[in-house]
């Protein structure tokens, strides 16, 4: 009896593994901003390809060097399998069914965005592609904020007593430190190869709406703060904006925080420096503020867009802390 009983809970503890089975799946991997092209090598060199080229390969904007929005690895499809599946953004073309695209998460590996463009001719190809290119863009672009988020938490900065005087609370990784500190002001700078990559953050009186500030006001606005906190090298000089390039500037509601981001190029008064920024005005409504917040790099002749991509997953870890009296 106790045989035929020890028999029953066997195959009842097995068959509740079966019903309960947990799929594995590799952690993701790739270089950031990067997506995994998957078609046939003739289709990548011809209309498909260039398509998929001008959509997610064109310019990455506020540099002052030109740089893609994306890296772009082509796979063909007998490749695509085993450790090549687990690329964190994948685009893979279905040239043998009805026209349509979908995406999954996580198919493969995790954390991944998987979109499957479907057609049964070049054309109908060519429409799906167009069609999903601005979802497509906006899940690839705030993964790869999400992933350097994620990056960063495994080995971030655990100085914080800086942000926590201004109320704030930023990830960051544990390569910054505190540069400079005053009562409206911190900066955070990271030693880059031949350069560094800074964050700074001062507080603004409330009485301006943030979306009040256009372009003008908002380069009147930093080159003020360039003269008073970021000082050049020589004697007098001091960061401000670049006037020969216009910024680029958008309205961003990131988890019901409103913020006005402005992207352009820096360079020194009196000095032969400059760089790309990253600028949020940030609506602090806890404490009756608005935040300055900016990141810069200062890389010559080198590739800059990783290090912005690393700023704007920096900034958009902001917490507002409530100020108690």
């Amino acid at each position: 009896m106790k045989k035929y009983l020890v028999v029953i809970y066997v195959v009842f503890f097995l068959q509740s593994c079966e019903d309960n089975k947990v799929v594995y799946k590799p952690e993701s991997s790739a270089r950031i901003n990067s997506i995994t092209v998957v078609v046939d090598n003739d289709s990548w060199n011809n209309t498909i390809g260039d398509k998929i080229r001008n959509l997610y390969a064109d310019e990455y904007e506020g540099l002052p060097q030109i740089e893609e929005r994306f890296t772009l690895k082509q796979m063909p499809y007998e490749a695509f399998s085993g450790f090549s599946r687990s690329s964190r953004n994948i685009i893979f073309i279905n040239k043998k069914s009805n026209p349509e695209f979908f995406f999954e998460v996580d198919k493969y590996a995790r954390p991944q965005i998987y979109l499957e463009i479907k057609g049964n001719s070049i054309k109908s190809i060519l429409e799906q592609i167009d069609k999903s290119k601005k979802e497509a863009i906006n899940k690839f672009t705030n993964g790869e904020i999400e992933e350097s988020k994620r990056r960063i938490l495994k080995s971030p900065l655990k100085d914080t007593k800086a942000m926590d005087d201004f109320l704030i609370n930023m990830k960051m990784p544990s390569a910054y430190s505190l540069y400079k500190k005053d009562k409206n002001f911190i900066w955070y700078q990271k030693q880059i190869q031949k350069g560094h990559s800074n964050i700074i953050v001062t507080k603004l009186s409330s009485q301006k709406n943030i979306f009040d500030y256009n372009i003008p006001n908002l380069i009147k606005l930093r080159d003020s703060i360039g003269e008073v906190f970021l000082p050049g090298r020589n004697p007098e000089s001091f960061m401000i904006s670049e006037k020969e390039y216009l910024p680029y500037q958008k309205k961003v509601n990131y988890y019901g925080i409103k913020m006005l981001e402005t992207r352009g190029t820096w360079e020194v008064k009196g000095d032969f420096m400059g760089g790309p920024f990253l600028n949020y005005l940030i609506e602090d409504k806890l404490n009756d503020r608005v935040l300055f917040v900016e990141g810069f790099v200062f890389a010559p002749s080198k590739r800059k867009r990783d290090n912005i991509i690393e700023l704007e997953a920096i900034i958009k870890s902001l917490k507002l802390k409530k100020e108690f009296n």
